[in-house]
């Protein structure tokens, strides 16, 4: 079939087909270009439409349940309404579709292996479905097979996604506000800076998901399995505009900029307040007071700090790549297995350029802070402080530690690195 006279025959031959009338036939079309297409109240239950093109097509309250709909192009599409129970939507495209009051009980949303052909030979690849930025809003979803699905972004406000399985799903900035999530199985799943507000948690696996940013503040977990999760923690909750600053900070990041703010508290008194397991990358905190605050196993890649004021804070587990502190107040600062490392910077095309971005620790004053087992990946440490404090197990590897004062320090107890002689 090549023509749209012949697709549309096809389609009305099958709506005979559904509802079991003479001259009906079951619709085969593989690959078939369907995009642009407007349908409506019409059936395509049971269709084998494998590879099909629907991109930005207009297909509301259309019945695709039990359909082959494998590896089929949603994008864009609205299919508001529209209902595709127990349809096999393994490695479909439905970014960006709209699809409110949708219903998808029991459908197969997996990973689809897709085999294309590259240079003559045929391969086989991993697609994961794709609903990213959806509009599923009051959509049914209960019991659906949705294992490692790309859904960031998506609206999820009021949904019903009870039983379903949601293994390792990318969530990451979807709204799920009011949504069922009871029973789901959502074990590995990164759900980093998702709204929960309101959102049901009765039984629910979250054991081993990403929760970091994400407001827990009026989230019952009470009834979920959180073991192991990241950014669950009970934490002191974070003054209303400094969660505001985050939350926009958040969508910043999982929108790759398109929406939302960076994070800048420049020169704010933040004294104890309680950030930890939250992804503060390339926020700007210079000159701040952050005194006793508490950033265990927060991410800072590419954070700013300069001149800030850290003492006493706890740091233990931070990922600190590419940060700038040069000339921060970091005395008595408890930063157990830190990991200073460089950040690998790519074009505009996102190749590798050769070049990282390392640390920036100048002129810090690390005294009497407990370093134990952190990893120093080449920052750089001109005029660095580190008297009396304890380096036990500390990796300096190849850093430059020439004009570092290392005076009363545990030198015998680095795990390596080379330690300038006392002249």
């Amino acid at each position: 079939m090549t023509s749209r006279a012949e697709l549309i025959d096809a389609i009305k031959k099958h709506q005979l087909y559904a509802t079991k009338q003479p001259g009906g036939k079951r619709l085969h079309l593989r690959n078939g270009n369907l995009s642009r297409i407007k349908m409506s109240k019409i059936s395509l239950e049971d269709a084998v439409l494998p590879g099909a093109n629907f991109i930005q097509a207009t297909i509301r309250d259309v019945k695709f349940d039990f359909s082959d709909l494998f590896g089929t192009n949603f994008v864009e599409a609205d299919l508001e309404g529209s209902s595709f129970m127990r349809a096999d939507l393994r490695g479909a495209n439905m970014a960006r579709a709209k699809l409110r009051n949708a219903n998808f009980k029991g459908a197969d949303l997996r990973s689809g292996v897709m085999v294309i052909v590259d240079a003559g030979r045929e391969k086989k690849v991993k697609r994961a479905t794709d609903l990213a930025n959806a509009d599923l809003q009051g959509s049914m979803m209960s019991g659906a097979n949705l294992a490692e699905s790309n859904m960031s972004g998506a609206r999820l406000a009021d949904a019903d996604l009870s039983d379903a399985n949601m293994f390792a799903v990318n969530l990451a900035g979807a709204d799920l506000s009011g949504c069922n999530l009871s029973g789901a199985k959502l074990k590995n799943a990164n759900l980093k800076g998702a709204k929960l507000k309101d959102t049901l948690l009765i039984g629910t696996d979250l054991s081993g998901a990403n929760l970091r940013n994400v407001d827990l503040s009026d989230v019952d977990l009470s009834q979920a399995n959180i073991s192991n999760s990241i950014g669950s923690k009970a934490v002191a909750p974070l003054p209303e505009d400094i969660r505001s600053l985050i939350n926009a900070h958040t969508e910043w990041l999982t929108s790759g900029g398109a929406s939302g703010a960076p994070l800048d508290v420049t020169g704010r008194d933040l004294t104890d307040l309680d950030f930890t397991g939250l992804d503060l990358s390339a926020a700007c905190f210079d000159d701040c007071i952050l005194r006793g605050a508490v950033l265990v196993d927060t991410i800072m890649v590419m954070t700013s700090m300069r001149n800030a004021d850290l003492s006493r804070a706890r740091l233990s587990g931070a990922i600190m790549n590419g940060v700038r502190m040069s000339y921060a107040n970091c005395s008595k600062i408890i930063c157990q297995g830190v990991k200073f490392g460089g950040v690998e910077q790519r074009d505009g095309k996102g190749q590798k350029t050769g070049e990282v971005w390392r640390a920036d620790l100048t002129f810090a004053d690390f005294s009497n802070a407990d370093l134990r087992n952190s990893v120093f990946d080449e920052p750089r440490m001109k005029g660095a402080i580190l008297s009396k404090a304890n380096i036990a197990g500390v990796a300096f590897g190849d850093t430059d530690l020439a004009e570092v004062d290392l005076d009363g320090t545990n030198t015998g107890s680095i795990l390596n690195g080379t330690i300038p002689e006392k002249v």
